[in-house]
């Protein structure tokens, strides 16, 4: 890749990819209406990432100017894999053809490998670009998703919430 990553970029990488997950779950969702636990699982998934959108947006949108230049080589290669990796999940990859999944179990292994892929990459993030209120609460509710999810996969419990302790 000849252009330089920017930090604006990198943070519309998060924005694009929040909002093609939260599209992929309400369309998991419809899919998966007969099973109402599923069907409320994967809506608030949706919900969550829509808001993860607007967050990104909001940070996008308050980045200082001094702060829209080029990252620094060896982490803008690594940033730039991920989100090379990301672009991929929409293509043809895990967020691509809701309506070929063929079961609950598959929705839910499709569902944390996006979560496990976008918290990566937000690590990533956060590496090159430092701490931030923002940045950290969306990791913490990514990683929340995570274990709901694997938490229905593996003991097919029933949801009380994105807080519900194992």
């Amino acid at each position: 890749m000849d252009e330089q990553l920017t930090v604006r970029q990198v943070v519309q990488v998060a924005v694009e990819t929040e909002a093609l997950g939260a599209e992929f779950y309400r369309k998991l969702a419809a899919r998966l209406a007969p099973e109402a636990e599923m069907q409320e699982l994967f809506m608030t998934l949706a919900r969550d990432e829509e808001g993860h959108a607007v967050q990104f947006r909001a940070l996008q949108s308050n980045l200082p100017d001094g702060e829209q230049g080029a990252i620094g080589s060896e982490p803008a290669q690594y940033l730039t894999t991920l989100a090379v990796a990301e672009r991929l999940l929409a293509g043809g990859g895990l967020l691509a053809q809701p309506e070929r999944i063929g079961n609950t179990k598959d929705a839910l292994e499709r569902a944390y490998a996006i979560e496990r892929a976008t918290l990566l990459y937000y690590h990533g993030m956060r590496d090159t670009l430092g701490r931030g209120k923002v940045l950290d609460a969306i990791i913490e509710a990514e990683k929340r998703h995570l274990v709901q999810v694997m938490r229905y996969l593996v003991t097919g419990a029933k949801m009380r919430g994105l807080s519900d302790p194992w």
